[in-house]
């Protein structure tokens, strides 16, 4: 029997009442901390273009782009607010797979609950509770990083998820629920390469996965049918894109009783995460070791192996960002803003921001190199840092930080989301009343109240 028939037997089974309170808290957290990255992406680099051309095409009018306003097919809808939620870089992620776990799930399920009508509160956060632990059971069974392999397993594992959500929230039988499976492995996609480039398609794949899955799932309830050994057939998932290097106990171990998502990262700065160690040991030294930046004559970052190949490579993107994309997977951008400004923010990655002299100057300062030991103790995991910093004065202060705050080991609060969410809001294209912004957040809150979960798009 292949893999997939118990992901998608716990997906048509489990309710709402069957999950434990803790699990509901912590999905509640990734539904606001998506919502504060997509009202902030909507103003992002090709988003607007996106969505412009979306109401182009116009169609049927089903579910809304968030903060835009016009319903479009529901498809549409989940690829513009999916794009918009990675827009920013600054949604969750699960660790051990480097998988963006909420920023497909999230959309695809407003878009759904928007399309069918009266979706309560209670199926909507079983469904989101459903998505994320699938697309994170999935992330943490690969033995080869992405950032080894090449394989973008975000948009991957995303494209079965979405699927997942979106057939539990049409309530797909289990046949069709496998076949809707089936279908999103037909549309995977997703590689390393535009990491690399720091290309907008980026967050273009985040919306294709979210479309990819409300295609299946719509279309597999029409009676379209599709490969049934998805995962491991002979030419399944893992075979063909992971190479066979795959743990399926990780991928089946404890389904149903334990709920992977309560143990996403929540993020703290809009950029890529191998950055955030860096960030956050710079900021420690700040308080500790207060030093204008103008004083600083070197500072040297050691990361892993994986954590370079995202932020430190090719050098000419890394010292020289040239798009806002480039200067989020920019190990010495980030740095110098930290040092710069003592923290890192979504005003610190506009075009006009990224050309800062200053900036430049001081990131032209910070070596980047792997550190063996961190690759030895870290291998394949969001790298930790080994930040040093030299002063003219002949001074050299170090910190090391292994454990991020928003990390599961150091998580967020949800009133820090809250927050999170609040700063957000500041950067939608159109403005959102600080009222209604305090709507939204009580909204999220009251989930499991609201016997019509699409109307919170209004609130938009």
């Amino acid at each position: 029997m292949d893999a997939i028939v118990p992901l998608v037997r716990n997906l048509r089974s489990i309710q709402f009442e069957d999950i434990p309170s803790e699990v509901i808290r912590a999905t509640k957290k990734s539904i606001l901390d998506t919502l504060a990255s997509l009202i902030a992406g909507t103003n992002a680099p090709g988003c607007p273009e996106i969505v412009g051309q979306i109401l182009e095409w116009g169609g049927k009018e089903e579910s809304t782009i968030l903060n835009y306003g016009p319903k479009v097919p529901v498809f549409l809808a989940a690829l513009a607010n999916g794009t918009m939620a990675r827009a920013v870089d600054f949604d969750d992620v699960f660790e051990p797979g480097a998988v963006h776990a909420s920023a497909s799930i999230v959309p695809t399920a407003l878009a759904m609950a928007e399309r069918q009508s009266g979706i309560d509160g209670r199926r909507f956060l079983a469904a989101v509770t459903l998505g994320l632990d699938m697309i994170c059971r999935m992330g943490r069974t690969h033995k080869i990083p992405p950032g080894i392999s090449g394989m973008n397993a975000t948009f991957q594992y995303a494209a079965f998820a979405c699927a997942g959500v979106a057939g539990k929230m049409i309530g797909l039988d289990e046949e069709k629920m496998i076949h809707a499976m089936g279908l999103a492995y037909t549309q995977t996609s997703g590689n390393s390469q535009n990491l690399l480039e720091g290309t907008l398609a980026i967050r273009f794949s985040q919306g294709l996965a979210a479309q990819a899955g409300v295609y299946s799932a719509v279309f597999a309830g029409k009676g379209i049918t599709a490969a049934k050994e998805v995962l491991q057939g002979k030419f399944g998932y893992y075979p063909v894109y992971q190479r066979g290097e795959y743990d399926v106990e990780k991928l089946l171990e404890d389904l149903g009783k334990k709920f992977a998502g309560i143990h996403v990262t929540t993020k703290m700065y809009p950029c890529c995460m191998h950055t955030h160690s860096a960030i956050e040991a710079i900021r420690n030294l700040a308080r500790s070791h207060p030093m204008p930046a103008s004083e600083v004559e070197k500072v040297s970052v050691k990361v892993n192996q994986q954590g370079y190949n995202f932020v430190c490579i090719p050098p000419a993107k890394a010292y020289h960002p040239q798009t806002v994309p480039e200067a989020q997977f920019s190990l010495p951008f980030v740095v110098a803003t930290a040092l710069i400004k003592g923290n890192v923010f979504l005003e610190d990655f506009t075009e006009e921001a990224i050309q800062s002299p200053e900036v430049r100057h001081i990131a032209s300062k910070v070596d980047c190199t792997v550190d063996p030991d961190l690759e030895q103790t870290s291998p394949g995991k969001v790298s930790p840092a080994i930040v040093e910093v030299r002063t003219q004065g002949g001074k050299i202060f170090a910190e090391r930080v292994d454990e991020r705050k928003g990390c599961p080991t150091n998580p967020m609060t949800m009133e820090e989301v809250e927050d999170k969410f609040r700063r957000c809001m500041k950067f939608a294209k159109k403005p959102i009343p600080v009222e209604k912004g305090e709507d939204i957040i009580s909204f999220v809150h009251e989930l499991e109240a609201s016997r019509d979960v699409g109307q919170v798009v209004k609130l938009f």
